[in-house]
């Protein structure tokens, strides 16, 4: 660790979270930010950081509940490796015109519309666009796209709308060579990352099961969870 300086941090959607450490009796307690600003320098630091501490198990509630998502809270930290800033106190509540702006930009609701599936709207916690869109046998599923702008995964995802049944029976096909009873599962979503290779998310009692590939090589990969 490095000096220790004061901050005023902007947090993240994600929830702060404990997990157990090697040692006993104590926990980590880690919660994503966006961005900081010192009060020694006036200095404002862009990105993805983590506040972290080390406590013990009733400590680190509190400093967990303490850490809201989408506010600005205020403590004392050092620089450690890594993006972490250890908390030595915790945190406070806070105000900071330069931060509440770049708060503001980050809670606004971003969409995307396109000509064949609609509106987008961008999901902060999983950092995709989603869009629920018509499948076979009149029901429908999510769309995600992480690069929305991007015209290819628009247009492999409108390949596969077109010829439904055959991707979903290929990708079926695949968990069942794996687990046939994960093949039955229900069809929830379709992700198409920016090189237009695509996954086919099921979900059911029985757990998850994905199914991967591309339009050239077809359905290749399949997993159960």
């Amino acid at each position: 660790m490095t000096e220790q300086f004061e901050i005023v941090a902007l947090t993240d959607v994600d929830v702060a979270y404990v997990q157990p450490t090697p040692k006993e009796g104590e926990v980590m307690v880690r919660k994503s930010i966006t961005a900081y600003k010192r009060l020694d320098t006036g200095e404002v630091q862009e990105g993805l950081f983590e506040l972290a501490t080390l406590a013990a198990p009733a400590r680190g509630q509190l400093f967990r509940i303490s850490l809201p998502s989408d506010a600005m809270v205020r403590v004392h930290v050092a620089k450690g490796e890594q993006g972490k800033l250890w908390m030595t106190e915790l945190p406070a509540p806070a105000k900071d015109e330069d931060l509440l702006k770049l708060l503001e930009q980050q809670v606004t609701e971003k969409t995307f519309t396109d000509d064949t599936f609609g509106v987008f709207r961008y999901d902060r916690e999983t950092c995709v666009y989603q869009c629920d869109i018509d499948w076979r046998d009149k029901k429908k599923i999510t769309l995600e796209i992480e690069n929305i702008e991007a015209d290819k995964p628009r247009a492999v995802a409108r390949t596969l709308q077109a010829e439904a049944e055959k991707w979903e029976l290929a990708a079926r096909a695949q968990i069942k060579a794996i687990q046939p009873a994960a093949s039955r599962m229900s069809l929830r979503s379709l992700s198409v990352d920016e090189d237009g290779a695509f996954t086919f998310w099921f979900a059911g009692k029985a757990g998850i099961a994905c199914a991967a590939g591309s339009l050239d090589e077809g359905v290749t990969d399949a997993t159960v969870i």
